[in-house]
């Protein structure tokens, strides 16, 4: 019997309650509920797991013997589960030679098109060189001495320890009895009697043929032009793959067999593609190692303050305790060129300067010397924290950033080498296979990879990353983009019968880019493939074919399916509060407008990425959405140029100044970013530990008198350090397992069970629960219980506040999602609210139900009233709704991005022709 649904028994890891559903096979299945509810849980920790888990059954009996150690799903039974595909909202990758081409494939597609099509172009000439076969060169003869008498000739070629007289021996005993001198007259030394190299001198080449050639008005002779093929392959083969060809006018030509430019004799390698990848020795660049940048000395680092003089330190570098030395060296070698150490720097001349930077080539090295012996130091920690900390990275002036090297570079389709295509974004190169590769005519011979590269691009830009250029490292890319690049990837690998669990792949995009990713999710679902998403937006739950709504609530309070089944049965469940939200019950509620007189961040000539000399105003104390299509340039806004020049010291900087000037800079005196990263890298990160509650609990469990009895102080009761910890994960609660070629696996520890202390401590109690069972409470459920400490309750009522109060205090920070460590990071910020402070989030709404988006901004609202100023990069129309102050960016992305579209309220965007946020704003207000 054909089984139609994938059916879920009882499932109970983490905070489900037995939870039974199901799916629909080859359905579109979107999964639902309040932040916290346990979607991640269903979809991915107990859906997916068991799926990975069925498939590590199929390897090897080594991969096999730790899996009865391998926590599985907590669930009675999972039927008919096809293979599973995870496509999660996160970015692994930090390699810095994985980029958006490689990531999709493109760039291979693209590699193997130029191969085949690709033709080369000399670098050192500019000729382009036609390749040497034999049938080649005799067309190419024959064309180009038309009508003419030639005489075909090659350099006698020796073999290794052969003197002249035996090649002279062997070259006759084939055949080869005469010689051509360079006044076209011929010899025979089978019958000359003076030395081989005398003759050789006079008469360099032999005379392989003499022929007359048709004129090019006359159909060749079949004879005559089988004659030619003949001389010319007899011709490479005497003269080691160089022949020549002289006429009866003078006119003389050299023709080489293989890849050779026939004007200055450089030999190319075939095209391969592996010889045009920068990922292999053979294609990359030489200098940047396939980089594309190169490491220099950020000479503004070295010499931040210009006023200073070399006697006041102005070499930094200098100044610290490694640099003494090499300080005294340099006063001493200014002193004897009378280089005045006591005026600023910036009053030397250029001589003197030179001198400092460069050294004489004698006793004094320069700083760059001492740059050069710390790079031979690079073992040590120390020396490469320095040359980290001076340098600065640009692009490879070898290569033009383009990670290629010279030979790759040569080979081009109609002008274009592959490191200029590269540069292209997705929708650049679309039409660039639409126009310039179809204008090439017979592509027999890439057929097949034309159309593989067109699917490839035509899925990348369906997923709205046509603005994404392909050189983009992916390290850099937002979890959203990053899924969005999986995502593609996937559905180009035509996989059918399988199940696709996808983690909120609306993330990161604009209400008109999410109808294109709907067509591509659908496609994937039209192949036979099961779509499982975790999503909130309101175009994924109108185009589900199924829907499973979890909640009612958060942590505890959620865990199990209100309601599942069509659209219209969440809308009619009276306990779903994603059926309040279609309702209109929740959401959309007319926000109260604040003034828009007062202070404003005047943004003057913003020129970072594709950002186009941009003047904007910000205004403060306000609320403020930056907003625009996918790759507008709305986090170059905020990120590259607001944090960069507020905050240097929170974001990377810039190689040059990201804009001309920040009017009104003074009037803030902190910048908070609020993002998914972590706010805490370490696995050992949790609610209790960042917000510092932690400290005051372990004070109080320390006071008991059961710790006094055991003489042991609050630093017995960290799993960080020596003392209460199990010695056996010291402090971890599992260990890991190394499986050598899959991902390490990190299973509960046995000598703790996963509690993370000895028995011992567990022994101490604080209001009869241990510090395990402490632990193991909620935020909400802790402040509860710690009421009567104030101290402690201050610590953990910001995390209540944003919607966090579900979080247990001991879970950690690692297992949580993009949106949660956002509400982390703002709850941290919250927790010392004060006026002055330039709160930055980028999409805070990443992973919210509307009914937490409602929290947020609350959370928002009180930072505005409270003094603060707020600017959130944001999609969503709710968000943008509750706004004082709208900056639309656009008003496409990448190159035709980069603009101010429109900025004021809400309403006057919504009346705005030409914004495509306008549009969305409009429909909204309309439909409300």
């Amino acid at each position: 019997m054909r089984q139609t649904e994938i059916r879920i028994e009882n499932a109970r890891t983490h905070n489900l309650q037995g939870v039974s559903c199901r799916i629909p096979l080859g359905a579109l299945t979107v999964v639902t509920g309040p932040s916290g509810s346990g979607k991640s849980t269903l979809a991915f920790d107990t859906l997916y797991a068991e799926g990975q888990r069925r498939y590590v059954t199929s390897l090897s009996s080594y991969a096999r013997q730790f899996l009865e150690r391998l926590p599985r799903p907590q669930v009675d039974s999972i039927s008919s589960l096809p293979p599973a595909i995870a496509i999660e909202q996160r970015n692994r990758i930090a390699n810095a030679r994985s980029t958006v081409g490689t990531a999709t494939e493109i760039v291979d597609g693209l590699r193997l098109l130029f191969a085949k099509l690709g033709r080369t172009r000399c670098p050192d000439c500019g000729t382009l060189v036609e390749r040497g076969s034999v049938t080649g060169v005799a067309d190419r003869v024959a064309e180009r001495f038309a009508g003419e008498r030639v005489l075909i000739g090659a350099m006698p070629a020796s073999r290794p320890g052969e003197s002249s007289d035996e090649r002279r021996l062997r070259l006759i005993a084939d055949g080869e009895t005469r010689l051509l001198t360079r006044d076209g007259r011929v010899l025979d030394w089978s019958e000359d009697d003076r030395p081989a190299s005398e003759l050789l001198e006079e008469a360099p080449l032999l005379l392989i043929d003499r022929l007359a050639l048709p004129s090019r008005d006359l159909d060749p002779d079949l004879t005559l032009r089988g004659r030619l093929s003949e001389a010319v392959s007899r011709a490479f083969e005497r003269g080691a793959g160089e022949l020549e060809v002289s006429s009866t006018t003078g006119d003389r030509v050299t023709y080489r067999a293989g890849l050779v430019c026939d004007d200055c004799g450089r030999r190319f390698t075939e095209p391969d593609p592996s010889r045009l990848s920068f990922n292999s020795a053979l294609g990359a660049c030489a200098v940047c190692q396939g980089f594309g940048r190169t490491a220099e000395i950020d000479w503004h680092r070295v010499i931040p303050d210009p006023a200073r003089s070399l006697a006041e330190d102005a070499i930094a570098p200098f100044a610290t305790p490694t640099g003494r030395a090499m300080q005294r060296d340099l006063l001493r070698a200014c002193r004897d060129q009378r280089i005045d150490t006591d005026a600023a720097w910036s009053t030397l001349d250029g001589a003197a300067q030179q001198f400092v930077r460069e050294g004489d080539g004698g006793d004094w090295y320069g700083v760059r010397g001492f740059f050069d012996w710390l790079e031979g130091r690079r073992y040590k920690v120390q020396a490469r924290v320095m040359i980290a900390r001076y340098r600065r990275f640009d692009r490879c002036g070898a290569c033009e950033g383009t990670r290629l090297g010279v030979d790759a570079r040569s080979i081009e389709i109609e002008g274009r080498d592959l490191g200029s295509v590269c540069r292209e974004t997705v929708s650049g190169l679309r039409s660039w296979l639409g126009g310039t590769v179809e204008a090439l005519g017979d592509t027999r011979r890439a057929g097949r990879v034309i159309e593989m590269l067109r699917n490839r691009v035509a899925t990348v830009a369906g997923v709205g990353l046509g603005y994404m250029a392909l050189d983009r490292q992916m390290r850099t890319l937002s979890g959203g983009e990053a899924q969005r690049i999986q995502l593609a990837t996937a559905l180009g690998g035509g996989l059918t019968a399988s199940l696709y669990v996808l983690d909120e792949p609306s993330i990161g995009l604009h209400p008109r880019d999410i109808e294109r990713l709907l067509e591509v999710i659908r496609a994937i679902r039209d192949r036979g493939n099961t779509v499982v998403v975790v999503e909130h937006a309101r175009e994924f739950l109108h185009s589900a074919d199924h829907v499973i709504d979890l909640g009612p609530g958060a942590g505890r309070l959620g865990g199990r399916v209100v309601a599942q089944g069509s659209l219209e049965d969440v809308r009619a469940c009276a306990e779903s509060v994603t059926g309040k939200l279609l309702r209109g019950e929740i959401g959309r509620r007319p926000p109260v407008r604040r003034g828009m007189r007062g202070p404003v961040l005047g943004i003057r000539g913003a020129r970072v990425h594709n950002l186009q000399g941009l003047d904007v105003d910000v205004p403060l104390e306000r609320f403020v959405v930056v907003t625009g299509v996918s790759g507008a340039g709305k986090s170059t806004l905020v990120r590259a140029v607001l944090a960069s020049v507020l905050a240097p010291g929170l974001n990377p900087e810039t190689d040059r100044p990201p804009c001309d000037r920040i009017e009104g800079a003074d009037r803030i005196r902190e910048v908070v970013i609020v993002d998914a990263t972590p706010a805490v890298r370490s696995p050992r990160s949790n609610p209790a530990t960042v917000s510092k509650a932690f400290d005051q609990i372990r004070a109080r469990f320390a006071a008991t008198r059961e710790a006094r009895a055991l003489g042991v102080g609050p630093g017995w009761f960290s799993f960080n350090v020596a003392g209460g910890r199990c010695d056996a994960c010291e402090g971890a609660g599992e260990v890991v397992i190394d499986m050598q070629f899959l991902d390490d696996v990190r299973v509960p520890c046995d000598a703790c069970d996963g509690r993370r202390y000895r028995r011992e401590v567990l022994g101490v109690k604080l209001d009869g629960r241990s510090i395990v069972d402490v632990l193991a409470l909620t935020i909400d459920e802790a402040t509860e219980a710690f009421v009567d400490d104030g101290r402690i309750v201050a610590r953990l009522e910001p995390f209540s506040r944003v919607g966090l109060g579900y979080l247990t205090l001991g879970q950690p920070l690692s297992t949580l999602s993009g949106g949660e460590h956002q509400r982390v990071r703002l709850a941290l910020g919250l927790a010392d609210p004060s006026p002055g402070r330039l709160y930055l989030l980028d999409e805070p709404t990443s992973g919210l139900h509307a009914a937490d988006v409602e929290v947020l901004l609350g959370c928002l609202d009180e930072i505005v009233d409270g003094g603060g100023s707020v600017v959130v990069i944001e999609h969503d129309v709710d968000v943008i709704l509750r706004a004082d102050w709208v900056i639309d960016l656009g008003p496409e992305g990448g190159p035709g991005g980069g603009q101010l579209v429109v900025a004021g309220t809400p309403e006057q965007v919504a009346r705005t022709a030409g914004s495509h946020t306008g549009r969305a704003l409009a429909a909204a207000l309309a439909g409300s």
